[in-house]
């Protein structure tokens, strides 16, 4: 596929200086932040925010006091992903701490569908239940809100997604008592791209400094808010870079009964980002996608090693049944795209007898792959649901109001949607939303983003542990990608069961590198294009290479640990 390498080429040298730092971290800072951010990017030690800089936190502290005091029932209402359980999990944790009677309802995604509806509310009527409060949303659930306040139940709504607005462009908020959401126009909070569990955080953070309480009671919940901050893919920086700095440390150090029993059983040494994302996530995730996520809440809010184990163990087969079924997906949504859809700028993919809970899985990995705006539809009890996942330059949910007629419900934003419809106007919405669609090709040509130019034969243990500074890594924050250009090709190495591994050994103005490179065919694509087959088959085959054979490298640096031995790695990342 086609690439644009773009090298950033930000001012650096100024903010080396103030901030006492090697240029090339400087650089790389500067690749991330704004210069008037760059020093509290630098100090992940800094405090988080004060708490009560967040509108209605003084109204919600004291109306959940009050209940504690009286002895209320609390019902805590939270969603089926890992963001709506962990932050399920810290109010929970967080309250019995303080002493009060609470208890916990995650919806189920096939029966109730996201969000606090009128029937919870009857629920919790019936267990006399006399404060609700949700996490992770609440804040479009008017009708919800109205009836709690008609049947005389208090309401806190704690969540962090997107305002509806009015006509004028003002906020639209559900009738509560109380609602924590960054987002708010009306809200001093100076951090607004907190997951639910950080606004839930920050909650349990204003209720133990209002009741004087030891806030190093609360280190186990920033764990489940780092957690949850890097599966809900929010921007690692400001104050969730803090968070997930810290919480990984507690993650590492004393992680509660669920976390450890989930790293037993993935296998797990260290936490870290990827292992949240890519491990520890899925597995969690994998609840609420193909059974009820209530069935596995314990695993966050009970400390019963014995039970945090069965439900580990339970947790990790579904997940391996969920990767199964999003591969025959994937595998069935590439049949269409390269066949029948071929000639459409924006893919709707028809899968009916796909499980609805991995639609977005697999449209996120198409959109990957091929790098269009994806949707994935899915037979459902009535009619038909998907997931839509989108690339930069096109608004998923402005180009949807476009043609909003076709669907009995939908949502989203500029990168990800929901929607349903019915199954007589699938073909339809294919072909309105490629007629409305401005999609250019230019748009649809993915984009490397390079720090710095950097030559290969540099790269140390050094220089990696310098790196490890700017960490953690993630969303808004991706680990440094250097490039070099010229370099010449002397031994390809390959690897692995399936072949798709190669360790390629390289000259570039006589000082020899080696680089790891974990997918064979961005190498084998340019040296065909470019040499032809018969040179192919030469470094196939691991021939040691004289002739001058010149690709552009972009990799990024790491360290490689094998019996022992610890050395630098440079990861092959894009070839040219």
């Amino acid at each position: 596929m086609e690439e644009n390498w773009i090298l950033r080429n930000r001012k650096y040298k100024a903010l080396a200086e103030r901030l006492h730092v090697d240029p090339l971290l400087a650089k790389i800072i500067a690749n991330r932040v704004e210069p008037e951010e760059a020093e509290d990017f630098w100090n992940k030690d800094a405090p988080l925010e004060n708490p009560f800089l967040m509108a209605d936190m003084e109204v919600a502290v004291t109306l959940i006091l009050a209940h504690i005091e009286v002895h209320s029932k609390i019902k805590i209402i939270g969603d089926y992903d890992v963001d709506g359980i962990s932050s399920a999990a810290i109010l929970y944790r967080g309250l019995t701490g303080l002493g009060a009677d609470v208890s916990v309802r995650i919806p189920s995604r096939m029966e109730d569908g996201y969000g606090i509806h009128k029937g919870m509310i009857q629920d919790c009527q019936g267990e006399g239940v006399r404060l609700i409060l949700t996490c992770d949303n609440g804040i479009r659930e008017f009708e919800a809100a109205a009836y709690a306040r008609e049947v005389g139940l208090d309401l806190v709504i704690t969540d962090h997604h997107e305002i509806t607005p009015d006509e004028n462009g003002a906020d639209v908020l559900p009738a509560a008592d109380a609602i924590l959401n960054p987002h708010r126009q009306d809200c001093a909070y100076p951090y607004k791209q907190l997951c639910g569990a950080g606004v839930a955080f920050k909650l349990m953070e204003a209720l133990y400094e209002r009741q004087k309480q030891d806030k190093r009671q609360l280190e186990n919940l920033l764990g489940l808010a780092a957690l949850a901050t890097i599966c809900d893919v929010c921007p690692l920086l400001g104050e969730n870079r803090r968070i997930v700095y810290r919480g990984l440390e507690q993650l590492n150090t004393n992680p509660i009964t669920g976390i450890r029993a989930l790293m037993q059983q993935g296998d797990i040494g260290r936490m870290d980002v990827y292992t949240c994302g890519y491990v520890i996530g899925p597995m969690l995730n994998s609840g609420g996608r193909l059974e009820r996520q209530d069935k596995y809440i314990d695993i966050l809010i009970k400390d019963e090693a014995e039970k945090a184990a069965e439900l580990a163990k339970d947790l990790f087969e579904l997940n391996r049944k969920r990767q199964a079924l999003t591969e025959e997906g994937i595998q069935a949504g590439v049949a269409q795209m390269e066949t029948q859809l071929a000639d459409d700028m924006v893919k709707v993919v028809y899968l009916p007898e796909i499980h609805e809970s991995i639609a977005g899985l697999i449209a996120g990995k198409l959109k990957e792959r091929y790098c269009r705006p994806v949707f994935v539809l899915t037979k459902a009890e009535s009619g038909v649901k998907g997931s839509g996942r989108s690339i930069p330059g096109y608004s998923m949910f402005e180009e949807m109001q476009k043609v909003k007629d076709v669907f009995t419900k939908f949502g989203g934003h500029p990168m990800a949607a929901g929607l349903s419809m019915e199954e007589t106007r699938v073909e339809e919405f294919r072909r309105r939303i490629n007629e409305v669609s401005t999609l250019s090709q230019e748009a649809c040509v993915p984009c490397v983003y390079i720090d710095a130019a950097y030559p290969t034969s540099h790269v140390s243990i050094g220089l990696v542990k310098a790196l490890d500074e700017l960490g953690p890594y993630g969303t808004g924050n991706p680990r440094p990608i250097f490039a070099e250009k010229g370099v010449e090709l002397r031994q390809c190495r390959i690897m692995g069961k399936n072949r798709s591994v190669a360790r390629v050994s390289f000259v570039k103005d006589g000082e020899p590198a080696e680089g790891v490179l974990f997918r064979l065919e961005l190498l084998q694509r340019v040296i065909l294009a470019r040499y032809g087959p018969s040179v192919w088959r030469r470094l196939e085959q691991g021939e040691y290479m004289r002739d001058v054979i010149t690709v552009d490298l972009c990799y990024q640096a790491g360290i490689h640990e094998y019996k022992g031995e610890t050395s630098a790695q440079i990861t092959i990342t894009n070839i040219r």
